[in-house]
């Protein structure tokens, strides 16, 4: 196959032939402005379907239940359907930002002594589109909360993390790590290693590690820090 000429073909190609995707972005980084934007933008549908679908009364007692702790008073405040909305889709937007940056700034360290290092630029122009198959994860999300008969929390709804299997309540000690765990995290190890491979000409083994290091992290890092709690 031949590289993209266009950023909607290379969007494409990061499902169909991710070589000749970042073959392509390396030499027109300012492509990664469309995924970005996709990603950034999923989020306003995907919540909004979720807020449309729910019973909004029977949300905010679950939420109740699992938030003792709160006042009567911040309760009245924050579990109203604006906030909560609010809530999740900027919690999605800052949360992808976030990953995109700390991907891009670990690629950029970690490849700097190889024979072809590149810039933190081009490194988050890679990242959009090694993050791009979590819109795989919002269109099934979408889908379970449009035909899904029962009602179901947040947690449940959004397909995109393990917590959405496990359905662990907010207050539980391992909520957040289970949330944070992406299902998807094989196919971005995978593409960060052709996209370290494509760019930098770096050993496979090496490669490798360096796309499945920051993800073992998480996964070995955080529980070992619940434990230790």
């Amino acid at each position: 196959m031949t590289a993209p000429t266009n950023p909607f073909i290379a969007l494409l190609d990061t499902f169909r032939s991710p070589v000749d995707c970042f073959t392509a972005v390396h030499q027109r980084p300012k492509w990664a402005l469309l995924p970005y934007l996709l990603l950034i933008l999923a989020p306003f549908g995907l919540w909004g379907a979720y807020f449309n679908q729910v019973d909004l009364a029977w949300l905010q007692e679950t939420l109740r239940s699992q938030l003792p702790m709160m006042s009567e008073e911040n309760q009245l405040q924050w579990l109203t359907k604006e906030v909560l909305l609010a809530g999740e889709v900027f919690g999605d937007i800052f949360g992808r930002t976030a990953n995109l940056l700390m991907l891009a700034l670990w690629l950029n360290l970690a490849t700097k002594s190889s024979q072809m290092p590149q810039s933190f630029g081009k490194w988050l122009a890679a990242s959009c589109f090694i993050m791009l198959p979590s819109l795989i994860g919002d269109i099934a999300s979408y889908l379970n909360i449009l035909f899904n008969p029962e009602n179901i929390l947040p947690n449940a709804a959004d397909l995109n993390s393990l917590n959405a299997f496990l359905q662990l309540p907010m207050g539980h000690p391992w909520a957040a790590f289970a949330a944070s765990i992406p299902l998807l995290m094989p196919w971005y190890i995978a593409l960060t290693y052709i996209a370290v491979s494509v760019w930098c000409g770096i050993e496979r083994a090496k490669a490798i590690v360096i796309a499945a290091l920051p993800w073992l992290l998480v996964v070995i890092v955080w529980p070992l820090l619940i434990w230790s709690a």
